[in-house]
């Protein structure tokens, strides 16, 4: 399968929002208050980080890349409200044991971390998903159109699409959610990922969706913004009909325990870091 990238670039600015929040209070209030206060609020800052990270992140995926982000965030923001500013005197008491402590601990995850970012575990894959159905898509000028394309019948039970919502979600791939025994999965990207904390809830006409009918149709809807993503005009009947079978195969090669076959898919295409 070729390495394409038809999605635009998406906008770095996004995503470092929290870092450039975070350095404008250490500045604001190191500035004002004085460093050593400074760095206590820094420190509260991604004590906050933390607390969105474990309490919100890994509620909504059950992934372990939050618990791992969560485990530094935490223990670097211990670091920085327990850490002692001296000028003069004795300099290792910058750091006291319960600080070093906290050192060894913020270290120890951003081995881990780092290592999880390198193999792409810190990705979210909604783009991924976007450029794997893009594959052999001629342009088109068909018109877009807001209506759900059904793609096929299939069989599968209840558990089945539970399991595998929940693969997806730990994998960072999809969020979902339920209408009755109907089962929607957005695919969600990075920047997309920073946005699910203010969501109001599932949008059937904004949001690009597969859905798992409990009568075993399995349909697709591609909102116009995803759509407008994409660097050509593509045929968007035969798009949705790729991007529904995508999600039949993910099942397939799930319920047969190669559900290792789903992340090797996504693998084989590039895309950008800040979509």
């Amino acid at each position: 399968m070729p390495n394409i990238q038809q999605l635009k670039s998406g906008s770095p600015i996004k995503a470092f929002v929290p870092a450039i929040i975070s350095l404008f209070v250490l500045t604001l209030s190191s500035i004002f208050l004085g460093l050593e206060i400074g760095l206590k609020m820094f420190g509260v800052i991604i004590l906050i980080y933390a607390l969105l990270s474990i309490g919100f992140y890994y509620h909504q995926t059950r992934s372990y890349v939050y618990l791992v982000s969560s485990s530094y965030l935490l223990a670097f923001g211990l670091v920085l409200l327990t850490m002692q500013i001296q000028y003069t005197g004795n300099h290792l008491l910058v750091f006291p044991p319960i600080s070093r402590l906290f050192l060894v601990w913020m270290v120890l995850s951003w081995i881990w971390l780092f290592y999880m970012m390198v193999t792409s575990q810190t990705r979210w894959k909604g783009n991924h998903i976007l450029e794997l159905a893009a594959i052999g898509i001629e342009q088109s000028n068909n018109a877009y159109t807001e209506r759900p394309f059904p793609v096929r019948e299939v069989d599968f039970t209840k558990d089945e699409i539970l399991a595998l919502v929940a693969y997806l979600r730990k994998n960072l791939i999809c969020i979902h959610y339920n209408d009755g025994d109907k089962v929607y999965l957005v695919p969600i990207n990075n920047s997309a990922a920073m946005d699910l904390l203010f969501r109001s809830g599932f949008n059937v006409i904004e949001d690009t969706w597969i859905a798992f009918d409990p009568n075993g149709m399995v349909s697709v809807h591609i909102s116009r913004k995803t759509y407008l993503s994409y660097r050509e005009n593509l045929a968007f009947d035969q798009l949705c009909n790729n991007l529904g079978n995508l999600f039949i195969e993910f099942l397939d090669d799930y319920r047969k325990g190669e559900d290792v076959r789903i992340m090797d898919k996504l693998n084989t295409v590039k895309s950008d870091f800040f979509g």
